[in-house]
């Protein structure tokens, strides 16, 4: 069994050969890249893609010129260069199985609720300490995720079995992913939710749930907050969507894992996927990632700088989307349904009756 510490090594190996830029066991290979000198750091990060804040970086708008060989060019001209480079920087070059440098079952079996980083749970004698057993996740976090952009998972797997990463297959058509969490590994610490569970359709996430008949679950909950839900979602060709499997990883490996402690999913569904796959809920924290980049003061190479902050609820963020179609924006909140007192019993009986089920209220008589 490879040890944490091979599992460092291995990091520390390719960081110092690309920052993690390229590795790959799939079909989209990507060569291993030098690692940049160390005098060649960004001057600063998190900008927007305009001649104004490059110019400010570097010093002034004659030094962008310079440093872009387009000494006399006018400012048009170098706002496009800039969009080229901005656009070139959001093209994925990691892998994002290659992040846990654990391949990709290993990252299936995650993602669906399973592996160590969820059953492990640390004991008197300081086995299975979270910090230690996954350490790769705040160094990949520190090294790349925010500022080399990841690819969907595959390596190698789902080029031999396409569709194996089913939790993101085909692409996610809401434009939303969710994490669903039933408890904490972290010790000494309560599970503490935010929403409760409604109802699930099993047959979109079969690959999940290895249930391959048509099947459904209605959860009847009757404890509040019985699940800790987190989600992102993003207009098509957006920041967003580029850098989506970025906001996976920051979400469902380094806060909701690393950071909080969270574990296992909810029974039926996998712990992240696409909204279609997700349970029914009432409510999802949301996570937006935030545009930028930064630009190299000796080679000119500009790369992204991603930043996340706090969206409120996913539903009433995935409202304010442009991009999104009011039947879209009706389904999503058909999927987180509000907080409200009841709402989730009536969105599970709606569910219920969509499949011609109706509900059989017990008597006092019967309950005897």
């Amino acid at each position: 069994m490879t040890t944490m510490m091979n599992i460092l090594s291995i990091l520390l190996t390719v960081n110092s050969a690309s920052a993690l830029r390229g590795g790959s066991s799939s079909g989209r290979n990507r060569q291993m890249q030098k690692e940049e000198s160390p005098v060649t750091r960004s001057l600063s990060t998190g900008l927007e893609c305009t001649v104004d804040a490059f110019a400010g970086s570097v010093g002034s708008t004659a030094a962008l010129k310079s440093l872009l060989d387009l000494s006399g060019a006018d400012d048009a001209t170098v706002q496009a260069t800039l969009d080229t480079l901005c656009a070139n920087a959001r093209t994925p070059t990691v892998d994002l199985v290659d992040t846990t440098t654990k391949g990709p079952q290993f990252l299936k079996n995650f993602i669906d609720g399973g592996t160590t980083w969820n059953d492990n749970y640390e004991n008197d004698y300081g086995n299975y300490n979270l910090a230690s057993d996954a350490a790769i996740i705040p160094a990949v976090y520190t090294q790349s995720a925010t500022s080399t952009v990841f690819d969907a998972p595959n390596g190698g797997a789902d080029d031999a079995y396409p569709g194996y990463f089913s939790n993101f297959y085909p692409e996610c058509r809401s434009g939303a992913i969710t994490c669903c969490y039933t408890a904490n590994r972290l010790p000494d610490t309560d599970f503490a939710g935010n929403a409760e569970m409604c109802a699930l359709d099993m047959t979109p996430a079969r690959q999940s749930n290895h249930i391959n008949r048509a099947a459904f679950t209605y959860y009847d909950t009757q404890e509040d907050d019985n699940a800790y839900c987190t989600g992102f979602a993003f207009d098509e060709g957006s920041f967003g969507d580029d850098v989506k499997y970025n906001t996976l990883f920051h979400m469902a490996m380094m806060t909701n894992l690393y950071t909080d402690g969270y574990v296992k999913n909810i029974p039926g569904a996998p712990m992240c996927g696409c909204v279609e796959q997700m349970p029914i809920i009432t409510h999802a924290k949301c996570t937006k990632a935030v545009e930028g980049y930064s630009i190299d003061a000796t080679t000119g190479e500009v790369s992204v700088s991603i930043s996340w902050e706090d969206c409120g609820d996913l539903a009433d963020y995935y409202n304010t989307l442009p991009g999104k179609s009011t039947v879209e924006k009706d389904y999503i909140n058909s999927r987180i349904v509000g907080s409200g007192e009841g709402q989730c019993e009536a969105a599970a009986l709606s569910f219920m009756n969509d499949r011609m089920y109706v509900p059989i209220v017990a008597t006092e008589e019967d309950r005897r």
